[in-house]
């Protein structure tokens, strides 16, 4: 859970009532000629205002509009529409607060208070290029310009952070071309080909995005939540979590042996206030020889301090985090052992009277613990990103998972930056009864 939840966190948010500071300008990559702009008005600064427009209304469900430079009625509604969207004066010119703002929100897309509802799909919605070449790591120019700015419009952006418009097919550009690919099912090759443009002129050009799919037949969803989901500060609204049809939630009590994560104390009892099954998850690190039950104890104090027991309506059952190394280098733990881990589980499970879950991977215990079968007996929650499987890969030993995180792009409503999310595996009856209702 922890290295795989630094997803990179972009904020969707309800608009700030006032006009927004110095802003990056020519997010389309048209021109950065910002002159103010009315009916009748043509030219590549039209151009670049009508694809911002899309880019900043898009993730309030507002289908593109046409961006061919010509200002017309279209143009001037969508113009008025994000000026109410952003709380400026709403007379239909893109003058120097509503291209401020409009840079702020095409570099970042947040929602509007009202949200729109499908309209046509125009042909243009970007205006760089109409033609479509296969392009590939190393092409450059105007048919990249093109094929970015319509991955932003496809993407949903909480999940997939925006690219940067510049025209040059490199790594990111790459890793977003995959994304979108696994996102429609289609070969992931990383090539935008003639079977990858249509989809992504197809999705760019609707009122809603192409999102991470889910697990079928596993309609009970979960999130993981750590600091990484309070990006400067932000609280998590878990009544939100809950009514947008999350059910359960692991959230991060301790690291190690010192470090113990500044959001326990208030999202463990407030997720459970808000009705969702919750547990909270220890983060192991063998930076040292026979610290598990050290770090047992630090976790013990620190839940305990909540309130949780284990034993209360709505207490999932505490969760070990066994998993690679989070200095970046995704290695195994120097220390790790069998031995250390089960002097965590037991003492925990000895203090809590709940068989503890394991968060893990297969290949991490292949590589790490030479594929050991001594955990087996525990429930399991695994990590399994791959999206061409229909369970995750089970540990040697394991006839079943309990929890599977399938993706590091989740961002249910309430939470404001991109969390780990999960399926459970069974029904609700199931889930209640782990947690104690």
């Amino acid at each position: 859970m922890q290295r795989l939840a630094l997803a990179v966190a972009v904020l969707l948010v309800f608009p700030a009532a006032a006009a927004v500071a110095a802003e990056p300008v020519a997010v389309c990559g048209h021109t950065t000629a910002q002159p103010t702009l009315k009916q009748g008005a043509t030219g590549a600064a039209v151009v670049e205002a009508q694809c911002e427009l899309n880019l900043a209304t898009k993730a309030s469900r507002y289908s593109p509009i046409g961006a061919d430079g010509s200002f017309g009625a279209a143009t001037d509604a969508r113009v008025r529409v994000f000026q109410r969207c952003a709380a400026l004066s709403v007379d239909g010119q893109v003058g120097p607060n509503t291209w401020a703002a409009l840079n702020s929100w095409a570099a970042r897309p947040r929602k509007c208070a009202t949200p729109g509802t499908a309209g046509s799909a125009p042909a243009v919605v970007c205006g760089h290029s109409t033609a479509r070449p296969t392009l590939q790591s190393g092409s450059t120019g105007a048919d990249v310009k093109e094929l970015q700015c319509r991955l932003n419009l496809a993407m949903e952006p909480g999940h997939y952070p925006p690219l940067t418009i510049d025209g040059q097919f490199g790594d990111g550009t790459r890793t977003r071309v995959i994304q979108f690919q696994h996102c429609v099912n289609a070969s992931a090759d990383g090539v935008a080909g003639p079977t990858t443009w249509a989809k992504v002129a197809d999705w760019s050009s609707r009122n809603a995005y192409c999102t991470p799919p889910k697990p079928a037949g596993h309609p009970i969803d979960g999130v993981d939540t750590a600091k990484y989901q309070h990006p400067g500060g932000a609280p998590i609204n878990w009544g939100a979590v809950k009514a947008s049809g999350v059910e359960f939630a692991t959230v991060k009590a301790t690291r190690g042996l010192n470090t113990t994560d500044e959001y326990l104390a208030t999202d463990l009892p407030a997720a459970r206030n808000a009705g969702l099954a919750v547990g909270p998850y220890h983060f192991y690190t063998g930076t040292a020889a026979g610290t598990g039950g050290a770090q047992a104890d630090r976790f013990i104090a620190a839940v305990k301090a909540t309130g949780y027991t284990g034993k209360r309506a709505g207490d999932l059952p505490p969760v070990f985090d066994l998993e690679w190394k989070d200095d970046g280098s995704g290695g195994c733990p120097p220390y790790v052992t069998v031995a250390d881990a089960k002097a965590w589980l037991d003492k925990v499970q000895a203090a809590f009277g709940r068989t503890p879950v394991i968060y893990t991977q297969k290949s991490f215990l292949d590589a790490c613990l030479g594929g050991t079968t001594a955990l087996s007996g525990y429930p399991m929650q695994l990590a399994d990103y791959r999206q061409s499987v229909t369970q995750p890969a089970l540990p040697a030993g394991s006839k079943t998972w309990l929890m599977w995180q399938y993706t590091d792009a989740a961002i249910p409503d309430g939470i404001p930056a991109p969390a780990t999310g999960d399926v459970f595996n069974g029904t609700q009856a199931d889930l209640d009864q782990l947690a104690n209702r």
